[in-house]
């Protein structure tokens, strides 16, 4: 799918004194502080979910949180974070941290081990561009403030729009020996956020969801690694083809 955007330091609805005001009233913030202080400018991003939701202006009352950290700083800010919570694993195999006494967490994603099967990933550009949709395609340096929108994430928030990065992802298990697979997890997703943001879903990501349907089998084995797509999620995008198609 084509964007037009690139990854940009232009003036956007996102800046960083707000996005760490925000992210102080998280649990665990202390700790992630002092786990990233020492990571330099251009190694360490907060991404997905919680930018999404301050773009939109939506308080941030997410349970988690998406950090990506470069092969070289992963190390020390793992231990340093395993000193202060419970350090596990999340259903991609990626690190997963819970600050003490906490329901909250936050996954912890080395750049350079991100892979969801077409590209190898060597900066935050080339990993947001292998993201589920664009809205949650946008990062922030936790350093500099820069802010990264290769695929116009921040402009589809304005729109409300829902829009897939890309659809050609390999149909393979989304880890190894998994029953579902790469493009099951992406349709349940699409389906999920279009619902719960209220966006209005782009015709060609429409399309696409609509032409998989079948990946619907496949409901209760998302719902118990990830989470329930609730039906009317479902009749929401049937509505909109609907719409679509009414003279």
């Amino acid at each position: 799918m084509e964007h037009s955007a690139t990854a940009t330091t232009e003036s956007t609805t996102l800046q960083l004194a707000d996005v760490r005001a925000a992210l102080r009233t998280w649990p665990g913030f202390g700790a992630i502080c002092q786990a990233t202080v020492d990571i330099p400018p251009g190694h360490v991003f907060l991404a997905g979910g919680a930018l999404r939701s301050l773009a939109l202006h939506h308080a941030l009352h997410t349970k988690d949180l998406d950090f990506f950290v470069s092969a070289a700083h992963s190390g020390p800010m793992l231990a340093k974070l395993a000193a202060s919570g419970e350090l596990t694993h999340g259903p991609f195999g990626s690190p997963r941290w819970r600050p003490a006494d906490s329901t909250t967490y936050i996954d912890v994603m080395v750049i350079e081990h991100f892979d969801n099967g077409v590209e190898h990933c060597h900066d935050i550009t080339s990993v947001l561009r292998q993201f589920d949709f664009t809205a949650n395609a946008i990062a922030m340096d936790l350093q500099s403030g820069q802010v990264f929108d290769p695929v116009a994430g921040l402009a589809d928030c304005r729109q409300r729009m829902l829009r897939a990065v890309r659809l050609d992802y390999p149909d393979e298990p989304f880890v190894p020996g998994a029953a579902l697979t790469r493009l099951d997890v992406l349709w349940m997703r699409l389906v999920h956020y279009a619902h719960k943001l209220g966006f209005a879903i782009e015709p060609v990501t429409l399309a696409w969801l609509l032409a998989h349907q079948h990946r619907q089998r496949q409901t209760d084995a998302f719902a118990q690694l990830f989470f329930p797509l609730a039906p009317q999620a479902v009749a929401a995008m049937l509505a909109q083809q609907a719409a679509a198609e009414a003279p």
